[in-house]
């Protein structure tokens, strides 16, 4: 494994904690090429860059995981935009932002992933 991959795994453990390996184990387990490509790539790399901080980075994947309509990996990057410090009233201040450009259906089932990941972590 290479170092990009081990520092990307160590990162998305730190922001993601027990929650987040609990969602990437199905992935290590039956797709080990996946898990490696994403945690070195996006998590050993894009990550790792200093241009924006650890909060932007989680409002930018959030609101673009909303604008696509892809509603599974939600619940880890709402975890990682907790732990880096986002509050649940920013992060349903970016859903109320975004309803007029994605419609209210896919804001709703956004806070729906919401309610079901803070229920999970309490």
């Amino acid at each position: 494994m290479s170092e990009q991959v081990v520092q990307g795994l160590e990162r998305f453990a730190n922001l993601s904690g027990e929650y987040g390996a609990k969602a990437l184990a199905p992935i290590k387990e039956h797709f080990p090429e996946l898990a490696e490509f994403i945690m070195g790539t996006a998590y050993g790399d894009i990550f790792e860059r200093t241009s924006i901080s650890d909060q932007w980075k989680e409002i930018a994947v959030i609101s673009s995981l909303i604008t696509q309509g892809q509603f599974e990996q939600l619940g880890v990057h709402y975890v990682m935009a907790l732990r880096v410090g986002v509050t649940v009233e920013e992060l349903k201040g970016i859903l109320l932002h975004l309803a007029p450009c994605v419609g209210a259906p896919r804001i709703i089932s956004a806070f729906n992933v919401l309610l079901a990941t803070l229920n999970e972590i309490q």
